[in-house]
């Protein structure tokens, strides 16, 4: 690997090249990942007509599948050991599977009925989450290894960061695209999924096959078995004050997210439901643009300031966002919101950036401790949490919308009503905030120490 990296103020920095190479898996995995999920609904309940209670049993099988073989794909990939590397083997392996099991899952047997559909898409979803996992968790650890480095982590997850988002903007197009090559849009989701599959799966095979994995010392070769493995990440308290901190953050935003959306349709635009939809499809679009210039802040902040104080710095910035909304939420006047949207976005992707690249600086401590690496099983326990946060904040979201008074037959909402929507938005997700910044001041491991550890590692490896 010393061929790929280039010296920089007396630290190891990887050439722009290998960071793209990397970055470009972000983008199969937002395609297959968000690309498939977003069609689920609308191809299999509106199109095929699959009840909609009896398509979320579907979708749950899979889903709880996918959690489970997170950890135990996080720990294989740690512990396998093969002439090509720990990662790329199951990626390969992974994102060749993911592109037929979508394949599989849009194009279903002609003439099944709602069960037989049902059943079409536990099997192939399941297919798909499993390969999916194959794919991501091993590509997700291999950012954290392919630099040692504690400025240049952040740079590599940047590009992925970059990649992913980039593929993002698209995602909104696919429903569309299955009208415009079909009679309708179930035959027309037939043709998107082959798309799909292929240029994602174009975007996987480029780490695959352009990049290789640093070599193991012999030093840190050992492998650990899965439950001693997952023990062992589950009692790190530096890891687990940054799974809080990421889990806090994504709880706050998705329970709050539909406060947002209701303030929008019945405060600022009067209960107009559709003047507010093309405002959010404008305003989703910018805002998503802008994850680009939150991801350059958040790895310009951590480079100067260290990552924990760089964290710390936009929880502040996105907190007293969240209570300007008090004021920049005019009625009649939403292109407001948009400054806060804007800064919202920058600050929340650059939090979750640099916490995703202090799990590299917690495997090299690990390895400290335990003389593994095992960025695998960190990064599977930290998506775990991911998904966790995700499926508790839709039922959360739900109780605290109810709790507002919020009346879904009334085409205007009362004042109060309104008034309490707009406070719990700030209060919800102001509590989150300050949750994750709580764990992220309790995290130990700031620049200086990181240096110490990396400095021991390098001396003991050389010892062996």
């Amino acid at each position: 690997m010393a061929t790929e990296t280039e010296t920089h103020g007396g630290q190891a920095r990887l050439p722009l090249a290998t960071k793209m190479k990397y970055g470009a898996g972000g983008a199969a995995d937002s395609l297959f990942y968000y690309g498939t999920t977003s069609l689920f609904l609308p191809i299999f309940n509106v199109g095929y007509g699959v009840d909609a209670i009896l398509l979320g049993l579907a979708i749950g099988v899979p889903r709880l599948l996918d959690a489970i073989t997170d950890p135990l794909m996080g720990n294989w990939s740690d512990n396998v050991r093969t002439r090509w590397g720990r990662r790329r083997p199951f990626m390969l392996v992974g994102i060749l599977l993911s592109a037929i099991s979508v394949i599989l899952l849009f194009n279903p047997v002609r003439g099944l009925g709602e069960t037989g559909l049902a059943c079409w898409f536990v099997v192939m979803g399941s297919l798909f989450f499993v390969a999916y996992t194959a794919y991501f968790i091993p590509y997700a650890a291999w950012g954290l290894e392919l630099s040692g480095d504690y400025e240049e982590r952040t740079h590599v997850l940047s590009w992925r960061a970059y990649f992913n988002t980039a593929a993002g903007l698209s995602i909104f197009w696919l429903y569309k695209l299955c009208f415009v090559f079909g009679e309708n849009e179930m035959e027309g989701a037939r043709w998107v999924a082959v798309l799909l599959a292929v240029v994602a799966t174009g975007f996987g095979l480029v780490p695959v096959l352009m990049l290789k994995e640093r070599p193991q010392p012999r030093a840190v070769a050992k492998s650990m078995p899965f439950l001693p493995s997952l023990k062992s990440t589950l009692r790190n308290r530096p890891f687990l004050w940054i799974a809080l901190a990421q889990v806090a953050i994504l709880l706050g935003l998705f329970v709050s997210m539909p406060l947002n959306l209701y303030v929008n349709i019945f405060y600022i635009f009067g209960g107009a439901k559709e003047d507010a939809a093309a405002f959010g499809a404008i305003s989703g679009t910018l805002t998503m643009a802008s994850s680009f210039l939150g991801y350059r802040i958040g790895t310009w902040l951590a480079d100067r300031m260290g990552k924990r104080h760089a964290v710390l710095a936009l929880i502040a910035v996105c907190s007293l966002t969240y209570i300007s909304t008090w004021w920049l939420y005019i009625p009649g006047k939403p292109w407001f919101s948009l400054i806060s949207g804007v800064t919202v976005t920058v600050c929340v992707n650059g939090c979750l950036l640099i916490i995703a690249s202090m799990v590299g600086d917690v495997c090299d401590a690990d390895e400290l401790e335990t003389g593994c690496r095992r960025e695998g099983i960190f990064s599977a326990t930290m998506e775990f949490g991911k998904k966790c946060a995700i499926a508790f904040s839709t039922l959360g979201s739900g109780f605290v919308l109810a709790a507002t008074g919020f009346n879904q037959v009334l085409p205007v909402q009362a004042e109060e009503t309104i008034f309490v929507m707009r406070l719990g938005l700030i209060a919800v997700i102001c509590a989150a905030l300050g949750l994750s910044a709580v764990a992220i001041w309790r995290y130990p491991i700031g620049r200086g120490r990181a240096l110490e550890i990396s400095r021991m590692l390098e001396a003991r490896r050389q010892e062996s």
